[in-house]
């Protein structure tokens, strides 16, 4: 009886092989890396304003402080608890937006949503951080009634709510003292989106000076400008890449322009989720 003979690869698909193979490991070496760096932030982050929270009470214990000041720790603590749930929620909104993105749906209906009191409501939760900086949140009605008059988003409030709630965090971490924060309805048409018109929110601050070269990854995961690490080092870096990835599923898109040092960042929904 003859033997096949075995024959082996070529020794070029041979070198081929060992470099995937050579490349696979560096990539999961790199993701093994980051997602040790990420926990490692999201652990800091979640660690800071519950440290705050837990001085901030030791303090209002002590019968010697007086009730200006304890009102004052009451403020902070409320501050304290509103970062630790917007963290908390944008953590839960990685992993439920990686499904709704696989499946092409919702897991959760839409529904029409008055956008002027989303705005009004968010942008309280977050003036007492704001008023910490000596900085106010104003939001402007006459734009919510010039733009959307009686109509509503139709969209899944939960997140619309969260993807503004981003900008705000932001606005109010980055924003100079003693500067407003400003909460507005627009509307535009965007050439090369076609010829629809395009209605949404916009918030609008006054601080760190943005690069032309950062901006453009702004919305890339974990990416944050050298200017905002070097103000506050600690930070997750997914607020705009959640909210874009919010913005894509309701088929609208993220919108930022930066003039100097101030920044708008605008939630723009397409004709058919104005209802």
């Amino acid at each position: 009886m003859s033997s096949i003979p075995i024959q082996n690869p070529p020794r070029d698909e041979v070198a081929v092989l060992r470099a995937e193979n050579a490349a696979l490991k560096l990539q999961l070496e790199e993701s093994a890396r980051s997602t040790n760096q990420y926990l490692q932030n999201v652990a800091h982050q979640l660690t800071a304003p519950l440290n705050a929270i837990k001085w901030s009470i030791e303090a209002l214990k002590d019968p010697k402080v007086h009730l200006n000041r304890k009102m004052k720790l009451l403020s902070s603590i409320y501050s304290q608890g509103t970062i630790l749930v917007h963290l908390i929620k944008n953590f839960s909104l990685m992993s439920n937006l990686e499904a709704d993105h696989e499946l092409g749906q919702f897991r959760e209906k839409p529904e029409r949503v008055d956008p002027l009191r989303l705005a009004i409501n968010l942008a309280n939760d977050f003036q007492p951080q704001a008023a910490e900086g000596e900085k106010n949140i104003i939001v402007d009605e006459i734009t919510f009634s010039e733009v959307f008059d009686d109509k509503r988003l139709l969209v899944v409030k939960n997140l619309i709510a969260q993807a503004l709630s981003n900008l705000l965090e932001n606005a109010v971490k980055y924003s100079s003292l003693q500067t407003t924060i400003e909460v507005e309805a627009v509307q535009m048409r965007i050439p090369k989106m076609g010829d629809g018109t395009w209605t949404g929110i916009s918030v609008q601050s006054v601080g760190l000076q943005i690069l032309p070269v950062e901006f453009q990854k702004l919305t890339e995961r974990g990416y944050r400008g050298s200017a905002a690490k070097q103000k506050i080092p600690a930070g997750t870096g997914i607020g705009l890449y959640l909210a874009e990835r919010v913005m894509s599923l309701h088929q609208g898109i993220l919108n930022g322009r930066v003039h100097g040092s101030t920044a708008t960042f605008m939630l723009l929904f397409p004709e058919s989720r104005i209802k």
